[in-house]
């Protein structure tokens, strides 16, 4: 049988940075599935359980969409970070920790194996969120060279990814070149990238959480230039028009996760 299952953190302090938990699980020998999941301004750290040993890989995914493949016995523990996130928990900026090519993230191992395996072994999601708030409040590390970025970040949220670089820094009060090198530094990305993914999630959160159905509507609320821009940036987002996108993706539990599975 498989489950899949979300759920907040409890402690204060980190619900700050990471948006939620999520566990993948199936005892079935039998069980595959395929499925694509598509760019986000959240990062995920996931974590699989196979046989003794862990593996943990982390997605800062801007510009494309990721196929998955999952056979055979599961289980996955999903942390999805807010904008920023990782880095109030990391020595060193994220660009400098992981492979953008195999997602290859070890920067925690192997201190963290036997917290984690804790987690895998309880059946009890609040059990399971309640150790991993823990295993993040213990290497909690508060990043004060972050300001510039967050300021950035919270004008472009604020904008639906509208807001032009120079007017960003300009309203920041930075040089334009020290904007773009933090940026990238920081969240692994150019500007330019992370506001389209901004308003391609706007458009998600149009469609799913306020319930707009009607694909003018969802364009005009995530702002997009025109109807032309906004099939136009969906493909290059997902190589799908809006209409086949939206009709081919499934939530998944109840956060913003949404795949679209292989028939």
């Amino acid at each position: 049988m498989e489950r899949f299952v979300t759920v907040k953190p409890k402690s204060k302090l980190i619900s700050k940075y990471i948006s939620y938990y999520y566990f993948h699980d199936s005892e079935d020998e039998g069980f595959q599935c395929v499925f694509s999941f598509y760019p986000h301004f959240k990062h995920g750290f996931t974590v699989y359980q196979e046989g003794e040993m862990l593996r943990t890989l982390y997605t800062m995914n801007y510009d494309r969409q990721i196929a998955v493949e999952l056979k055979g016995i599961v289980h996955k523990i999903g942390v999805a970070f807010n904008p920023l996130g990782i880095n109030q928990f990391i020595s060193k900026p994220i660009s400098e920790l992981y492979d953008p090519q195999t997602f290859h993230f070890s920067h925690w191992n192997p201190e963290i194996f036997s917290e984690l395996n804790e987690v895998f072994q309880t059946n009890d999601t609040d059990q399971k969120r309640d150790l991993l708030d823990s295993l993040f409040e213990k290497r909690f590390r508060p990043n004060p060279d972050l300001e510039i970025v967050q300021q950035a970040v919270t004008h472009v949220f604020n904008a639906f990814g509208t807001i032009q670089v120079d007017d960003l820094a300009r309203q920041i009060g930075v040089n334009r070149k020290t904007l773009l090198r933090h940026f990238k530094k920081h969240l692994g990305c150019s500007i330019e990238e992370y506001k389209k993914v901004v308003k391609f999630r706007t458009s998600i959160q149009a469609a799913n959480n306020i319930g707009l159905k009607n694909l003018t509507e969802i364009s005009l609320y995530s702002l997009y230039y025109d109807q032309s821009d906004f099939t136009n940036r969906f493909k290059e987002l997902t190589g799908q028009t809006p209409g086949t996108f939206f009709s081919s993706i499934q939530k998944m539990g109840d956060e913003d996760i949404f795949w679209k599975f292989d028939q």
